[in-house]
């Protein structure tokens, strides 16, 4: 063995080289634009990781399943939720005062709505968590990008269950839920009358509404199963849940913070009545802030345009490949492919896929094998963890040909032998800190002395034979750099490596060809170059390897108390903060009126109306469906605040006439008029007139419809 050479004392960034590589980069996230940035970001995930590993197991980490332990929140939701139905009341004049009485007299009822309330909340933040990591990550482009558009789209999914949820106890909160719902609404020609007219008063809003409001809110979670259904679709043994630990810690904290901190409803709604400001919960109430300062049009636009947009993140923010000029050839697909020639059809590279990309299907040459593996370039990732499953190198993952790689690594160490300076040589995951280095043509890396070093796209590549024969050929040793535990780039393969090295799963490494104590797998993530150089340098001088680090008992329950503390308080700081609404203490006069103008007057036919028309539709009259348009005025003080011409509704104009209208007014008694003209004349034949006294931060509405007419509230 050579001599000892000692770890540097900090990472020198390696020299890049202009001369071709004998083997081709791994991907690194440089085809995703801005990859470069999401890389250095996703470092800031790194750390957290390697932060909670210091207190907790890997399997025990929240941040290296999130998927899961939001799916535990929803469950933890969903059985809450159910409970709730005990006490609470389906109707809009009841819903309020049921939760009252249960928040005073039921303790079980109280805690059941606050354990719904922040498991929701809770489902929300693990969600973003998710979706900013695998956005760091670049795990949204190619085949990804059902998993992505699915994961988008169930994010909106949880947020309308929540926000309707809000409505369900129709306090303040709620009304300005409604209110913005209402704008929503009113921009899509699907009711016949504005859904904020309903708003108005409180007599005016429908129960039908509330509780077409309270049915959808129960059907939410099944569209979210069978959303997450082909969300997972192309995973192969997802996770779903969390582990039965981390579940019960998740449980538990969420039964103590709502203990400590119930869940309460702000005052009942009331239409008529203007609040400057409320606490709410802005993990699902934030669009509040838009609707009550922009137009229903303006927020379609802003909302539907930032839907498409990170949605379509897997089309527009990866680059398409470079086409390749006529007299060069193709670039290689990126994805596996099977020489039917060696496959044997042991199915171990179905049962490694972690990503359902291979189906073993019936055989078709002739030979003695029933099966063989097939591929589906639209589901495969290039994560290479099939090529490691495969001991006859059946499968290849162009551009990394293993036999031709492992030709040259063998040129390389023979050579090395040749010379008298035998080498050690690195297999380094593109994802892992074996990423960020750099080596030339022959493999050199300035970072790690005495190596010869190939990048790989994740450890599951490397097969049992490739290290015993890198051995056999004259290595002094292999260095395996991949990815921490937790959540590795390529999912299993750092799992699938490990038994396979341990000779627990097959195909296994085979002691009696080689020495397994020369083969060092060590774990670093993209963030940590340094310590991997420093681990390369301890193996070369042949430090035994360092035992890895397993927190003591009183340190687990330290760390998990402190980590159930922090996700708890930003779930209840994220539930409570203050909202101030754009009302000001001015009262508002509203006026609104339903109400179908007298149809227009028959008329003669003419010969040339009369010829224009079938023989049986000539009559000797013209009759029209059409009505008159519905004037209005509006005076305030002997001043006229307003004065309108509203059209009818109808494609045939036919129908009645709509009108809603906000005046701000000053506080005190007032004189105010308001007339209607529905006939064909220019006068106002309906009036109502008479002295409102306008307080702060309240509402006076006159409206009028055919059958009850004027009324005034």
């Amino acid at each position: 063995m050579s001599a000892p050479i000692p770890a540097p004392p900090s990472w020198v960034p390696p020299v890049e080289t202009t001369a071709p590589m004998a083997f081709p980069p791994a991907p690194s996230g440089d085809d995703v634009r801005g990859g470069r940035w999401l890389r250095k970001l996703e470092f800031a995930g790194h750390a957290l990781d390697r932060l909670v590993h210091r207190m907790l197991p890997p399997e025990s980490n929240p941040f290296s399943q999130i998927g899961a332990v939001a799916n535990t929140c929803l469950l933890i939701a969903l059985a809450s939720g159910i409970l709730l139905l005990f006490w609470y009341s389906p109707s809009v004049h009841q819903a309020w005062q049921s939760l009252e009485s249960m928040r005073a007299g039921s303790f079980l009822g109280s805690l059941a709505r606050s354990v719904h309330r922040y498991s929701s909340d809770a489902c929300v933040l693990f969600v973003l968590l998710h979706a900013v990591r695998m956005f760091l990550a670049r795990r949204f482009a190619g085949p990804r990008w059902l998993a992505w558009a699915t994961g988008v789209a169930l994010l909106a999914l949880v947020w309308a269950i929540g926000w309707s949820g809000y409505w369900l106890v129709w306090d303040v909160r709620a009304q300005h839920a409604a209110l913005g719902s209402a704008k929503f609404v009113d921009r899509l020609p699907i009711l016949a009358e504005p859904m904020s007219r309903s708003f108005v008063t409180n007599e005016s809003v429908p129960s039908l509404l509330f509780f077409v409001i309270f049915f959808s809110h129960m059907l939410g979670p099944l569209g979210l199963g069978i959303g997450l259904w082909i969300h997972l679709q192309r995973v192969n043994r997802a996770r779903l849940l969390a582990p039965r630990t981390l579940a019960l810690w998740i449980t538990g904290s969420l039964v103590v913070l709502s203990v400590l901190a119930p869940a309460t409803s702000a005052p009942a709604a009331d239409m008529l009545a203007r609040t400057e400001r409320f606490s709410m919960d802005w993990w699902y109430l934030w669009p509040l802030v838009l609707t009550d300062r922009l137009g229903g049009g303006l927020l379609w636009l802003l909302f539907l345009g930032a839907g498409s947009a990170v949605t379509a993140i897997p089309w527009w923010l990866v680059r398409k490949p470079r086409r390749a000029p006529l007299a060069e050839p193709s670039p290689a697909p990126r994805a596996a492919s099977v020489d039917l020639k060696r496959c044997f059809g042991c199915t171990l590279c179905a049962k490694d896929c972690p990503f359902n990309a291979i189906t073993m299907v019936p055989r078709a040459d002739d030979r003695n094998f029933t099966v063989q593996s097939l591929v589906d370039p639209d589901l495969c990732v290039a994560c290479g963890v099939c090529v490691g499953s495969c001991d006859s190198e059946a499968i290849e993952l162009a551009p990394f040909a293993t036999r031709d790689l492992a030709r040259t690594l063998r040129h390389w160490i023979e050579s090395d032998a040749a010379a008298g300076k035998p080498s050690f040589a690195a297999l380094l995951c593109a994802g892992s800190a074996g990423g960020a280095l750099r080596s030339d043509a022959q493999g050199r890396c300035d970072a790690l002395p005495g190596y010869r070093t190939m990048q790989v796209p994740c450890v599951g590549w490397i097969s049992a034979v490739l290290l015993e024969r890198t051995l056999e050929h004259g290595a002094l040793g292999v260095l395996v750099a991949g990815c921490p535990e937790g959540d590795p780039n390529c999912r299993e393969g750092t799992r699938w490596f490990r038994q396979r090295l341990e000779g627990t799963r097959e195909p296994s490494f085979d002691p009696r060809k080689a020495d397994r104590s020369r083969v060092r797998f060590v774990q670093h993530d993209a963030a940590q170059p340094g310590r991997l150089v420093a681990a390369a340098a301890a193996f070369r001088a042949g430090t035994a390897l360092t035992a890895p680090f397993v927190p003591s008992a009183p340190r687990r329950w330290l760390g998990a108390l402190a980590l159930a503390t922090v996700l708890c308080g930003t779930t209840w700081v994220g539930s409570r903060l203050p909202y101030r609404t754009q009302h000001d203490a001015d009262p508002v006069l509203v006026v609104s009126f339903n109400h179908g103008g007298e149809r227009l007057s028959q008329h003669a036919m003419s010969p040339e109306e009369a010829a224009k028309r079938l023989p049986h539709m000539r009559s000797k009259a013209n009759l029209t469906r059409e009505r008159v348009p519905v004037r209005i005025r509006v005076t305030v003080d002997g001043k006229i605040v307003h004065e309108a011409s509203h059209a009818p509704k109808g494609l045939s104009h036919d129908g009645p006439s709509l009108a809603l209208e906000r005046f701000p007014v000053a506080a005190g008694t007032h004189g105010v008029a308001v007339e209607l003209g529905d006939a064909a004349g220019k006068e106002f034949n309906r009036r109502w007139a008479g002295n409102l006294e306008f307080t702060n931060n309240r509402i006076r509405a006159v409206l009028f419809d055919t059958k009850s007419g004027f009324t005034v509230h």
